[in-house]
């Protein structure tokens, strides 16, 4: 036996070997016995796998875990960075820090998150949960349910992930506290932020009753660098066939062609302050042997600030010297000046230089205020040895304020710039553009906007265990839930009150300061740029006695539309929608098991009803503004709109287990899942915007139905100690009714001119399927010098075909969200006194909205980050470490169709936290 359980831990070192380039970090939930070869006290690191494993190897379904080894020490300062290291599992990051996840290649919209089996409300406004919103103090384990069983709340087409928190009474009794302090470091702001947070947790001695709490606080400073174009449009260019030093053109020297040309292009400079503060409490009592009782409340508080300075080369559809490819892609092109226009009087005259160029100077501001609560009750009862009875109670709601600006001053360039276009492009000035006298007033967008989401849900189940042979057991459960997303925005009606560059500013209003440039040669920044404070420069359109030079002085003085000018945010004129949802369901699942095999096969059954409501203004005129292509909008009173919707669902399921050894399993699943709709893009709303020549609309879709999956699974799993693994899996799902953005040419009595409307819309159907590998390894048993080293990784291929409406992919889009590929390798260490780790995560490339600007598609390329970490145990109860985040300094890079599309490159730094813990 002995020999037998060496060759296996050979075999699976050397796998583990083979698979560390492309691989990572594949934690889950329950574990087989100890090997009896090992003599290693698993502790630290191989803790938390060895926890993660044995969660694994006991669930029905295909489940992966990400585990703490103790309080107040999950693997991670974030969530969804831990999850990364799940088989399957990539991250969306929000300036630099992770955010949401995908499965398998399902977006964040796609996966339920649950905290504790309940449904937490989020900011996104859709099904999405952020997990910046909580702090990784208070979880104790997280679980990706892969396969889906009927006691799962349906709603995870990608997966269900179920966070879990400290349970008193799952611990040790006695008290226990533990404190983290620690302070942060972000290489591109070079500023320093304080970190801390507690834990305490008490059970008596019978442990009968229990109470934990913990308070986190987290301060972040972070600066993000970035060369920016804001979409490529496929449109009529209109060609000079000349350059910059050409004189006498005349219209005959002009052609017209239809291509892919860029909208803008620019560098921003984005400085972020992020301030969150996460409690949590809970109580639990037993009032006899069979009944227990908990209570429990989250509390989660995030102000997040931003501050963009940008400049930036707006592009209108009329340039020179064209260059272009054989996709009919624009390559590089000469942006005419007034000087080439003075030249070239004729074209002016023919109206070809209509619309101008434009050096923008732009002030962003896009915060982030949201607080979020939770307080739940249940009730657990053993009414008898073969009957259990689960009562849970729970609200949750979280509320959002997001103030926006976006604030923009321009020079009209007297020379030409010049735009090369590649995978980073260059920007050649004509003119200096920190000269404060050359700048003029043109849009400004200022608004506000508050959401709140709401749950109220509650379950009852009840679990009947007879032995009855073959026949293990019943769960049945009926559940009821509403959810309320409100959504209000007030808007200054500020857009084109000057817009098209013909106000000169004061100086006065503008200073002169350097830009960073992180991207060394490429794209060639400019050393510095003019700043400036967004709020005086609107103060300064808003006087009474600068109104007169407005695009429409006499609509725009009128105080009877605009008490206090038009650029006040009008709050007695919001626009309001709300979604509301109700939704029962039940279930019942049966368990079944033989002498090497174990069966779940149940039914959920859902009914949902939605009411869309909307207050909003009515679009009742759109014209050209005088000064440039964008329009002067005349809105009417407020009205109301009302829709319902409902619809049912069948979601059967079944999971298969083979004991095919002592230490092999096999897996087979299959079932019907759906995602509902967002909430958020539920609304009755609608908007217009664009210009002369691509005019766009969009808003909510209250018609949305569910997205629907079958799902099919098979799973290897090799256990070969408590800490050792390797697996593999395949999986498909055939996908309906996908909902995505999707552009749709219609027509308005308000434009003479198509109007390219862009909403969330069904339709989408296909399919999406993939393979898994995973392992992880402990050296222990290998060679004495390997002690306290090992490695884990995985790698997921994922393949997907869909077909929208009218039969095709034209661009081979896929869905949102879906790499490829992904991997993830991490190689660890540690002894008594060290404990050592460091993670390379890496994704394919991958399409983030399948419809962009003239339904190009937009895309994210691969990206890789490396992650360490450090600890060392001063005493059992004293700690220090040091996590590296981002070591690798990778940076983000966003395209439209291909590389030579750029649309976004963009640079976060890296982030040091160096820190003690403390145990008492």
């Amino acid at each position: 036996m002995l020999t037998t359980k060496r060759s296996k831990t050979v075999l699976a070192a050397l796998i583990a070997e083979l698979w560390m380039p492309a691989g990572a970090f594949a934690q889950t939930a329950d574990a087989p016995p100890a090997d009896a070869v090992s003599t290693v006290v698993v502790s630290g690191i191989r803790a938390s796998l060895s926890s993660s494993l044995t969660t694994k190897r006991m669930q029905d379904g295909v489940v992966d875990a990400v585990s703490a080894e103790d309080a107040g020490k999950f693997p991670d300062t974030n969530i969804a960075e831990s999850l990364q290291r799940v088989t399957g599992v990539q991250i969306d990051r929000n300036n630099g820090e992770g955010r949401s996840i995908s499965v398998r290649g399902l977006g964040p919209e796609f996966n339920n998150v649950l905290i504790n089996g309940r449904t937490m409300t989020s900011d996104t406004g859709g099904r999405s949960f952020s997990f910046d919103l909580l702090s990784s103090d208070l979880i104790s384990k997280a679980l990706v349910y892969k396969t889906s069983q009927a006691f799962l709340p349906e709603g995870g087409i990608g997966s269900t992930v179920d966070i879990q928190t400290t349970r008193p009474l799952s611990g040790k009794p006695g008290k226990s506290s533990v404190i983290n302090v620690s302070d942060s470091y972000d290489s591109n702001s070079k500023k320093n932020t304080p970190n801390i947070s507690g834990l305490f947790s008490f059970a008596n001695p019978d442990r009968t009753f229990g109470v934990a709490g913990s308070l986190s606080y987290t301060d972040r400073a972070s600066r993000q660098y970035k060369a920016i174009n804001d979409a490529w449009n496929y449109q009529d260019v209109t060609l000079i066939n000349g350059d910059m030093h050409s004189k006498g053109l005349t219209p005959a020297d002009v052609t017209r062609k239809k291509l892919y040309i860029p909208q803008s292009y620019g560098f921003q400079e984005e400085n972020e302050t992020r301030k969150r503060l996460v409690s949590s409490a809970t109580v639990q009592y037993n009032p006899s042997s069979t009944w227990k009782l908990t209570a429990d409340a989250l509390y989660s508080r995030l102000d997040q600030r931003n501050a963009v300075i940008a400049i930036s080369d707006w592009i209108v559809p009329t340039q020179l010297n064209v260059k272009y490819n054989e996709n009919n892609q624009i390559t590089s092109f000469e942006r005419p000046g007034a000087v080439f226009a003075a030249n070239n009087p004729a074209l002016v005259q023919a109206g070809i230089l209509d619309g101008a160029n434009s050096n923008d100077m732009i002030q962003k501001g896009d915060s982030r205020l949201s607080v979020s609560q939770g307080y739940g009750l249940n009730s657990k009862w053993m009414l008898s040895p073969d009957w259990k009875l689960d009562a849970d109670l729970w609200t949750s709601r979280t509320k959002t304020k997001s103030p926006t600006m976006w604030v923009v001053a321009g020079m009209i360039p007297q020379n030409s710039d010049v735009l090369t276009y590649g995978p980073v492009p260059t920007l050649t000035f004509g003119d200096g553009i920190t000269d404060p006298n050359a700048v003029r007033a043109h849009a400004v967008s200022y608004g506000d906007s508050r959401h709140a989401d709401t749950v109220h849900e509650g379950h009852l189940n009840a679990a009947w265990t007879p032995d009855m042979g073959v026949f293990k057991g019943l769960d049945t459960g009926v559940a009821y839930s509403t959810r309320k997303f409100e959504s209000i925005s007030w808007q200054a009606d500020s857009w084109n009150a000057f817009s098209g560059y013909h106000l000169p500013l004061p100086s006065s209003l503008f200073t002169v300061k350097p830009l960073g440039n992180p991207f060394g040669s490429g794209g060639q920044v400019p050393p510095a740029y003019l700043s400036f404070d967004p709020v005086a420069y609107m103060n300064y359109l808003n006087q009474p006695s600068v109104l007169p030079y407005s695009n429409d002085p006499a609509r725009y003085m009128d105080r009877t539309q605009f008490p206090n000018g038009p650029m006040a945010i009008d709050y007695t004129k919001p626009s309001m929608s709300g979604v509301t949802e109700k939704v029962t369901n039940a279930f019942a699942e049966t368990k079944w098991e033989g002498d090497r095999w174990a069966v779940d096969a149940g039914v959920r059954l859902m009914h949902v009803n939605s009411t869309s409501i909307g207050i909003s203004r009515i679009l009742l005129a759109a014209v050209k503004s005088p000064n440039d292509t964008t329009f002067i909008q005349t809105w009417g009173p407020m009205t109301t709109n009302s829709v319902s919707n409902s619809y049912n669902a069948v979601l059967p399921s079944m999971n298969v287990k083979f004991d095919l050894t002592s230490d092999m399993l096999l897996r087979l699943g299959a079932s019907k899942t759906l995602t509902r709709p967002n909430l958020g893009d539920m609304g009755v709303d609608s908007w217009y915007g664009g210009r002369v020549g691509y005019v766009t609309s969009g808003g909510g879709n209250p018609y949305l139905k569910p997205m629907r999956s079958n799902n099919y699974d098979v799973s290897y799993e090799w256990y070969l100690s408590k800490t050792n693994y390797v697996s593999a899996a395949l999986f498909m799902k055939k996908l309906s009714d996908f909902i995505e953005q999707e552009l749709k040419d219609v027509q308005s009595p308000l434009f003479t001119e198509t109007v390219h409307d862009t909403r969330w819309r069904n339709g989408q159907k296909g399919t999406i399927k993939g393979a898994e590998l995973a392992g992880q390894y402990a050296f222990d048993d290998l060679h004495p010098l390997l002690r306290g080293f090992g490695v884990a990784a995985n790698y997921t291929y994922v393949d997907a075909t869909a077909s929208r409406n009218d039969g095709s992919d034209p661009y081979n889009c896929g869905y949102p969200g879906l790499s490829r590929q992904s991997y993830n390798a991490s190689a660890f260490f540690e002894n008594s006194k060290f404990q050592v780790r460091a993670s390379y995560n890496w994704r394919s490339h991958f399409a983030a909205s399948c419809n962009g600007g003239a339904q190009l598609p937009t895309r994210v390329a691969a990206y890789g980050q490396t992650d360490a970490s450090l600890r060392y145990n001063v005493t059992q109860a004293l700690s220090l470490y040091a996590d590296v985040i981002n070591l690798n300094n990778a940076k983000r890079h966003v395209y439209a169709d291909n590389l030579s599309e750029f649309m976004t490159l963009e640079n976060v730094g890296r982030r040091f936290n160096v820190g003690v813990r403390m145990a008492f």
